[in-house]
């Protein structure tokens, strides 16, 4: 009895202080990532992307905000890549200058 009591304890997870937050923009979807209840960061269109393209479909959004988030909780930057884009099959559209 004494180790389920203690297994209960220690295989809960913890409360995590970051949550995500989708958000609909005019043509998709963005994302905020909320740190100790308060907005940490504002994300409207897809990072890395020349200009102000928005996510295609909220999963999209989600997963690219879930990268993020992966990245605060391992104290990196949480900078995201064209790279890591492609990687995870975000859809964008590639600018092209005259």
């Amino acid at each position: 009895m004494l180790f389920s009591g203690i297994c209960l304890i220690t295989c809960q997870k913890k409360s995590n202080p970051i949550d995500i937050k989708i958000t609909q923009q005019k043509a998709g979807y963005g994302y905020q990532i909320i740190k100790n209840k308060k907005t940490f960061i504002d994300q409207p269109y897809i990072p890395a992307i020349a200009g102000e393209q928005v996510f295609k479909d909220s999963l999209q959004a989600m997963k690219t905000a879930s990268l993020v988030v992966q990245k605060i909780e391992n104290s990196s930057i949480p900078r995201i890549s064209v790279d890591e884009l492609d990687s995870m099959k975000i859809e964008y559209e590639i600018q092209k200058f005259h």
